[in-house]
């Protein structure tokens, strides 16, 4: 650690060690005399932090100190510098100003924070993962014009998102995949501070994102003319929905 770095410490550790990529981490400007710059609590709740300087050791409490890398940033005077000139300043926002968004301003001149990010795909990811089935078949039903959830319903409201069965398929199947793809670019979004490795993978990252959802629309399609009534007619789209949706659950006993 040197003076003007960014330092980080895992609050949930083991051996005080992070143990895991979404442990709460603190974080906060090393100021190289043993003492560090960071947002503390004034009355006990985050929401009423205050950046105030003190000791390394309050600081990590034990747990293992780590120096975040970045490929670019400011040097390191320049960061002590920022750091010091926040001291007694009270924004404290868990979601847009917190100790992590303080100590990449104060190092890069960016204001970012990962757990925040993290946690913001996650949620992403789940909820387009259990909500879009739901909408989908809503959809579907609602624009049908025919008895609710029958054949002739599915065919018709099929066709009316996608001006045929096979195309609302691929529309359904495509959104879904779209919605998805923007999370994870969000995720993996490119930054010019973080070192070069780390940037590639995020690259080969978001090409696989856009890549897997291409792959998944194709396989939703093929799935669908495969099972039930072999091909894409109005008898083999119906057949093949109704087979994929009834298909029984993979046992838990089983190995994959």
């Amino acid at each position: 650690m040197a003076r003007g770095d960014h330092i980080y410490v895992c609050r949930d550790s083991f051996k005080g060690v992070c143990v895991g990529r979404t442990l709460y981490t603190h974080h906060a400007v090393d100021m190289g005399d043993r003492t560090v710059i960071e947002y503390v609590p004034a009355t006990g709740t985050k929401r009423d932090s205050i950046i105030q300087r003190r000791l390394l050791a309050d600081f990590g409490q034990g747990g293992r100190v780590e120096v975040r890398q970045y490929g670019t940033r400011l040097d390191h005077e320049t960061a002590a510098a920022r750091a010091e000139s926040m001291l007694g300043t009270a924004r404290y926002d868990f979601l847009t100003n917190n100790c992590e968004h303080f100590a990449s301003w104060c190092v890069t001149g960016h204001a970012s924070s990962s757990q925040i990010e993290n946690g913001v795909t996650s949620a992403g990811l789940v909820g387009t993962a259990a909500i879009a089935p739901s909408l989908g078949i809503e959809l579907v039903g609602g624009l049908g014009t025919a008895a609710v959830r029958s054949g002739p319903n599915l065919m018709s409201g099929l066709s009316a998102i996608g001006g045929s069965a096979i195309g609302g398929i691929a529309v359904l199947s495509g959104a879904s995949g779209l919605v998805t793809t923007g999370v994870m670019c969000y995720a993996l979004a490119d930054k010019p501070t973080l070192p070069d490795d780390e940037r590639e993978a995020r690259r080969m990252g978001r090409q696989g994102a856009l890549g897997g959802a291409v792959i998944g629309t194709a396989g939703a399609l093929y799935v669908v003319g495969a099972m039930g009534v072999p091909g894409y007619s109005a008898a083999g789209i119906s057949s093949g929905l109704g087979a994929w949706v009834t298909m029984p659950a993979k046992p838990h006993s089983a190995p994959f």
